[in-house]
């Protein structure tokens, strides 16, 4: 078949035509599709890129509240005897051996006991109303009722507390010496400043020597000195480690 010049220029442009149109979806199209996901990628990584700075602003206000709770947590557990000076039964007698030899006074038997989980209790005064019952039943103007009220509120507030976890270790200890030497002993646990309590002492022959003492006994008879039992415990809690904020 013999194609004339209009024929030939006819086919010419349908080729050109389709040879766009398959250009456009071999090349171009995916090209658009392309352009299109990677504008989607770049605005999750602009709001990524938001996000973290977000997060790079808050951190100077993260650190200081960790160091404020790490201070608080340094302030509670100041008062407290250090673990490491009390963790067993040997570095308790350790610990406490300094306050007889300051006090002077003799330890005659002792039995310091290990560290164990224990509670911390409240003290308090709790205060007897005499009558109470009958009081408030009289009490036609509300008046006694506020007087109840006030007179015990420290003490209902402290005794709905609940009553915290810490460390403790007991301590029993007989001591001999003057009766200013013992008051002594106990004045030196009481002003120092970690928490020690003394639960419970019994004095022996304390009567006895101030009754000596007045009778003007002889040089040569054997003095008798007071003796001492006395039970303390005393209190311990882990201490927080220091926070470490810088990264790596």
């Amino acid at each position: 078949m013999k194609l004339n010049y209009r024929d030939k220029v006819i086919l010419g442009a349908i080729l050109a035509v389709a040879l766009l149109i398959a250009g456009f979806f071999l090349w171009i199209k995916p090209e658009i599709t392309d352009i299109g996901e990677n504008k989607d990628q770049l605005a999750k990584l602009e709001a990524d890129k938001a996000k973290v700075a977000d997060e790079i602003a808050e951190i100077p206000g993260i650190k200081d509240d960790i160091n404020a709770i790490y201070a608080d947590s340094k302030t509670l557990s100041g008062p407290f005897v250090e673990y490491n000076s009390i963790y067993d039964s040997r570095k308790v007698d350790q610990y406490m051996q300094s306050f007889a030899t300051d006090s002077k006074v003799k330890i005659l038997a002792l039995a310091p006991g290990d560290l164990s989980a224990g509670t911390l209790g409240y003290y308090y005064f709790e205060p007897v109303i005499v009558g109470e019952d009958m009081r408030t039943g009289v009490d036609i103007n509300g008046s006694d009722a506020k007087y109840i009220e006030e007179e015990k509120a420290e003490s209902n507030a402290l005794s709905d507390r609940t009553e915290e976890q810490v460390l403790s270790a007991t301590y029993t200890v007989t001591l001999e010496g003057s009766k200013e030497d013992i008051w002594k002993y106990m004045e030196t646990i009481e002003s120092q400043p970690e928490t020690i309590i003394i639960n419970s002492i019994t004095f022996s022959d304390l009567q006895l020597k101030e009754m000596k003492d007045d009778e003007a006994a002889e040089d040569d008879e054997e003095e008798v000195l007071p003796k001492a039992q006395m039970t303390l415990t005393l209190y311990s809690v882990y201490e927080m480690d220091q926070p470490y904020l810088e990264a790596e």
